[in-house]
C-alpha cells in the first residue's frame, strides 16, 4: 500500500517538475527570440533601412514579465520533486561518523523543518490570493459561504495587474498556491516516509 502511494507521489512530482521545466524552456526561447529581434532591429537602424513591412521586427513587448512568470512557474513546480527526491543542499561533514539510526532521525528532523516551511509558504500565498482589497471588505470565505459570487468576481477584476502587459496577477498567485499546496502535501508525505524508515530501521 505505502509502496503504491510512494510511486504515485513520485510520478506526480515528476510530471509537475517537467511542466515547470517546459516553462523554463519557453522563457529561454522567448529571451533568445527577443534578443535576436533586438539585434536585427538595431542593425537595420544602423544602416538606416527600416521598411514598413518589417515594422513588427522589434523586441517582444513585456518579455521581462513573461520570463519572470515562466521562471516562477519552474521554481514552484520544482519544489515538490526536490522535496520528494531529497535534492536539497546538505552539509554532511559528520554524516559518516553517525550511525544509521541517528542519520535517519536527522532526515526526519530535516523533513519536519521543510514541512513547516512549506506550510508557511502555503499560508502566505493564501494571504496574497484572498486578502481583501479594502479594509471594509468582508473576508473571501464569508462572501463564498453567502454565495455572493458577483462580489468575488468584482474583487478578482480589481486585483493588481502587471505593469507592461496588464496581466491580472491573481491567476499567478493561484498557480503558486496550488503548487505550494502540493509542496506541503509532499513534505508531509516525506515526514511520514522518514518516520516509517526510522521506526522500521530501513
Amino acid at each position: 500500500m505505502f509502496a503504491r502511494l510512494d510511486r504515485t507521489v513520485e510520478r506526480l512530482c515528476i510530471w509537475i517538475a517537467v511542466a515547470g521545466g517546459l516553462g523554463l524552456l519557453a522563457a529561454t526561447i522567448l529571451t533568445c527570440i527577443s534578443i535576436l529581434m533586438k539585434l536585427v532591429r538595431r542593425a537595420m537602424e544602423a544602416v538606416d533601412w527600416t521598411p514598413d513591412a518589417l515594422a513588427w521586427l522589434r523586441p517582444i513587448l513585456g518579455e521581462e514579465e513573461l520570463v519572470q512568470y515562466s521562471v516562477a512557474l519552474a521554481l514552484f513546480a520544482a519544489l515538490p520533486y526536490v522535496m520528494y527526491a531529497k535534492g536539497h543542499i546538505t552539509v554532511d561533514l559528520f554524516k559518516s561518523k553517525f550511525g544509521p539510526r541517528l542519520n535517519r532521525l536527522l532526515d526526519l528532523l530535516g523533513d519536519l523543518t521543510l514541512a513547516v516551511i512549506a506550510y508557511l509558504l502555503f499560508t502566505r500565498q493564501w494571504t496574497l490570493l484572498f486578502s481583501p482589497a479594502r479594509r471594509n471588505d468582508l473576508p473571501w470565505m464569508t462572501e463564498a459561504l453567502s454565495g455572493n459570487w458577483v462580489e468575488i468576481l468584482d474583487r478578482l477584476k480589481d486585483r493588481p495587474e502587471s505593469q507592461i502587459l496588464g496581466i491580472k496577477l491573481w491567476p499567478t498567485y493561484l498557480m503558486a498556491e496550488l503548487l505550494t499546496g502540493l509542496f506541503f502535501l509532499v513534505a508531509v508525505f516525506c515526514v511520514v516516509r522518514s518516520a516509517r524508515a526510522l521506526v522500521r530501521g530501513a
